[in-house]
C-alpha cells in the first residue's frame, strides 16, 4: 500500500513538472546572405542597440512596399512579450546565433503566412534542426488588464529606435525610417 502511495506521489510530481513550461522553444536559423550576416556583425557597434547587459536584440522581418526588410531594435527581456510579440501579433520566427554579438538575436515577422515568408526570406535565412529553449518568451497570463470600471489602463508610450535595411536590386540598403 505505502509503495502504491509513493507510485502515485512520484507519478503526479512528473505530471505536474511536465505540465509546467517555462519559456518556448525555438528553432535556430542560419544566416545564407553574406550582406545580411555583414549588417548583424555590425549592428552591435550601434549605440542604440545593446545599451545594457540583459537587452535582446530583436530583428523583424516584413515587407515594406513589396521588398523585404530587415528591422533592427533591441529591448530588455523583460518587455519582449509586451511591446514586441503580443502587442504587435508579431510571429515569433526563431532565433539566430552570432558568436560575435555573444548573444542571440530574435527573430519576429509581421507576416502570418508560412508559404510567403518562406518565398520572401528563404533566400537571407533558412532554418536548422537545432532548437534551444528560451524562458523569458511565454505566452502571458495577465495580456488584458482590467480594473475596477472593467477595462485597463491605456497601453504605456512606447517607441523604440529600429534600423531599416531593405533589399533591392540584390543589394540590402539602410532605409530611411519608416512605419514599425
Amino acid at each position: 500500500m505505502v509503495c502504491l502511495g509513493f507510485l502515485f506521489v512520484l507519478t503526479f510530481s512528473n505530471c505536474k513538472n511536465k505540465l509546467k513550461h517555462n519559456g518556448l522553444k525555438l528553432q535556430r536559423f542560419k544566416v545564407i546572405n553574406t550582406q545580411l550576416d555583414s549588417i548583424i556583425r555590425g549592428i552591435k557597434d550601434s549605440s542604440y542597440i545593446l545599451k545594457h547587459g540583459d537587452d535582446v536584440i530583436v530583428l523583424v522581418l516584413r515587407t515594406y512596399k513589396s521588398n523585404p526588410e530587415f528591422c533592427f531594435t533591441s529591448t530588455k527581456k523583460d518587455k519582449l512579450n509586451e511591446y514586441f510579440i503580443f502587442s504587435s501579433n508579431s510571429r515569433i520566427v526563431g532565433y539566430i546565433e552570432d558568436k560575435s554579438l555573444m548573444k542571440e538575436v530574435i527573430v519576429l515577422s509581421n507576416i502570418n503566412n508560412r508559404v510567403d515568408f518562406e518565398m520572401t526570406f528563404y533566400k537571407f535565412l533558412i532554418p536548422t534542426k537545432d532548437k534551444k529553449d528560451f524562458d523569458y518568451i511565454y505566452f502571458p497570463d495577465d495580456q488584458y488588464s482590467v480594473d475596477e470600471r472593467g477595462f485597463g489602463p491605456p497601453p504605456p508610450f512606447f517607441d523604440p529606435y529600429f534600423y531599416y535595411y531593405t533589399y533591392k536590386g540584390n543589394k540590402i540598403f539602410p532605409s530611411n525610417y519608416s512605419k514599425y
